[in-house]
């Protein structure tokens, strides 16, 4: 086994839930997340952004720490770090701290997510809270570019919904209808628990470690209150739009320019990966350098590659000048066909590779790292892929692996462009001949 494998003990426990302990005895501090396998994907429709509005609410008060003052009060005088998020698939929380505290961190950290009290008159306050958190991502092209993306790659799915919902959405979403899906979504047979980092505070104990003492989750509830649209919508692409544009009187244009692709059981995610690479990996790789150093029509402009259950996406994403869109479109799209038509040399190659290995070598140093890992794999996938075997896996692909799978998902039949400028529907018209081109 390589020393920089994780070491970690996971079982599932009689409730359903995934227990998993990850012990780094020279580590300073301890981290617990806790992820839930609910998201935006799985909202009805008309509750589109119920599983954000829950990830603020359980903020607000528990039944042991019962406002928000005393909630972050709690963590704070031990000097510790918490958060939470949710995403198209999954809700998580999570709290770091030096590790003597953390039987305190676990009780807070269960008390925040299995006891919510999540009364009406928080749920009228923190929505106008999430109203503003809306202005600011429409006020923000670079942050709301993706989600315009999403949207023109999975068109009607619940996948192209935005997380965080609407007005009209949040205005429907109710105490009640908050505590329907708590209680729907967030039993233990549908959490991922992971404590990682210096575990000494919790082996003190005179028993076992046994999260039932934190947290207590809800039984669980086969009422299904909210539909699993992916299901039946999870196929529903967008085959004919290909230009998405929204009209903003914006001094430059942001834009994602790319492709749908496949999901994170896939195999391909490791030859995609070193694509994602060459594309944007850094300020030395072709974007950066072809598109801001040798042509300046961008200040950022990177690749962005996400994988979900049954299908992903992958994209170059960059805020330009508007008097060069078109000159950045098309050299956006050399790169993809240099990516196609071209072997790669062993040298670029090798620099790709040892840039992914070294990166995640770097995310494996600190409990909350390692935390994060395990959790995020184990929720996604079900098992964990230690890291001699992931570089086992990357150095044994070859130019021609990457070939095949640029061809596969990066002909320009394939690729779809949303944009955020000052373009109206005509303008994406003249785009989508460029794309064809």
């Amino acid at each position: 086994m390589s020393s920089s494998d994780v070491k970690f003990n996971r079982q599932k426990l009689k409730n359903g839930l995934d227990l998993v302990l990850a012990p780094m005895p020279k580590s300073p501090t301890a981290t617990a997340v806790v992820i839930f396998k609910t998201g935006s994907r799985h909202e009805e429709d008309r509750y589109s952004g119920i599983s954000h509005f829950l990830e603020h609410m359980v903020f607000k008060g528990n039944k042991i720490y019962s406002n928000p003052q005393a909630v972050a009060a709690a963590i704070d005088e031990l000097g510790g770090s918490f958060n939470a998020f949710t995403s198209r698939e999954f809700t998580g929380f999570h709290i770091k701290v030096g590790a003597e505290f953390l039987p305190i961190a676990l009780k807070w950290l269960g008390a925040l997510s299995t006891l919510p009290l999540i009364p009406q008159t928080d749920t009228e306050m923190e929505r106008n809270v999430i109203l503003e958190e809306i202005n600011m991502y429409n006020d923000t092209p670079m942050m709301q570019i993706e989600d315009i993306f999403e949207r023109l790659i999975f068109a009607e799915n619940s996948l192209g919904r935005s997380v965080i919902g609407d007005q009209k959405t949040l205005n429907r979403i109710k105490s009640p209808e908050l505590k329907n899906y708590f209680n729907q979504n967030y039993s233990a047979n549908k959490a991922v628990l992971v404590v990682a980092g210096n575990l000494e505070a919790l082996e003190h104990k005179k028993k076992q470690f046994d999260p039932s003492d934190y947290f207590h989750f809800p039984q669980a509830n086969k009422k299904e209150f909210f539909k699993k649209s992916f299901e039946k919508n999870s196929k529903k692409l967008s085959k004919e739009e290909r230009v998405k544009t929204v009209y903003k009187k914006t001094d430059q244009t942001h834009l994602s320019l790319g492709t749908e692709t496949f999901s994170y059981f896939d195999q391909r995610r490791y030859p995609l990966s070193i694509i994602s690479t060459l594309m944007g990996g850094g300020m030395s790789f072709w974007a950066f350098s072809e598109i801001r150093e040798k042509r300046g029509l961008a200040y950022y402009v990177h690749s962005s590659s996400r994988s979900y259950k049954d299908t992903g996406c992958f994209s170059i994403d960059a805020g330009l000048n508007n008097e060069k869109i078109e000159l950045a479109i098309k050299e956006i799209k050399k790169l993809f066909r240099r990516i196609c038509e071209k072997t790669l040399s062993p040298k670029e190659l090798k620099k790709a590779k040892d840039h992914i290995i070294g990166s995640m070598a770097l995310g494996r140093e600190t409990s909350s790292d390692i935390a994060f890992l395990l959790g995020s794999e184990i929720a996604t996938r079900g098992e964990f892929t230690p890291f001699s075997e992931e570089i086992k896996i990357i150095k044994k692909i070859t130019a021609g692996d990457l070939k095949k799978v640029a061809n596969e998902f990066l002909s320009p039949n394939r690729l779809r462009l949303a944009m955020i400028g000052p373009w109206k529907k005509k303008d994406g018209e003249r785009f989508e001949k460029m794309l064809r081109g």
